[in-house]
């Protein structure tokens, strides 16, 4: 049965989302609010990426998700939500494009719509569900099951620890993975530079 409605789901959100041509899908926190610098850095970043000509992904939720899906309402680009409704609790933002508004129930097929549909992944700060899908995204372009593209850590100051340990402790230290695992992961400061590293890398 749950097998039955992750293929029906993944079905769902490909056929809305065929024709939205290149897309990045943005990993963020649900949890920092508006009124806040990440908060306003986030609109920039929808507003950025809209402008450029992709249609932006979120997971269509509260906090700098909300704030990405407004950016690019703002820049006229293609706002897309793949919103999570679990038992009892349905929060999404409304900065949507109601054509590319899709609500699942299966978490398993929300990933699989994110890779399998996003040119490029943006990361910008995030707790534990950002850091699950970042690494979660980075092992299967690793393994191979999903093609490789550019992950890009938004936010330098946030993300640096991470990719230090990343590049010093597993791989010059431990050896467990190897400089290729990390040629696809980049370090940026601001939407712009967030942009013109897509741009160079896909």
């Amino acid at each position: 049965m749950k097998n039955d409605i992750y293929q029906q789901e993944i079905a769902l959100g490909k056929s809305m989302l065929g024709g939205i041509g290149a897309s990045v899908a943005v990993l963020c926190s649900s949890s920092i609010k508006e009124g806040t610098p990440h908060y306003e850095k986030a609109v920039e970043t929808g507003y950025a990426l809209g402008l450029a000509g992709y249609a932006v992904v979120t997971g269509g939720g509260p906090g700098l998700m909300e704030a990405v899906n407004k950016g690019t309402q703002q820049s006229g680009g293609k706002s897309v939500g793949i919103c999570m409704k679990f038992p009892g609790i349905f929060i999404q933002n409304e900065y949507i494009d109601p054509q590319y508004n899709i609500v699942l129930t299966n978490m398993a097929a929300r990933k699989q719509l994110f890779w399998d549909m996003a040119t490029a992944f943006v990361a910008l700060p995030g707790g534990y569900g950002t850091l699950d899908e970042i690494t979660e995204c980075m092992t299967l372009m690793q393994m191979g099951i999903i093609k490789r593209r550019p992950i890009i850590l938004q936010d330098a100051e946030f993300w640096r620890p991470l990719t230090s340990w990343l590049s010093d402790i597993l791989l010059t230290e431990y050896k467990v993975i190897k400089d290729d695992d990390l040629s696809y992961v980049h370090l940026s400061s601001t939407p712009k530079e967030t942009v013109e590293i897509i741009k160079k890398s896909i």
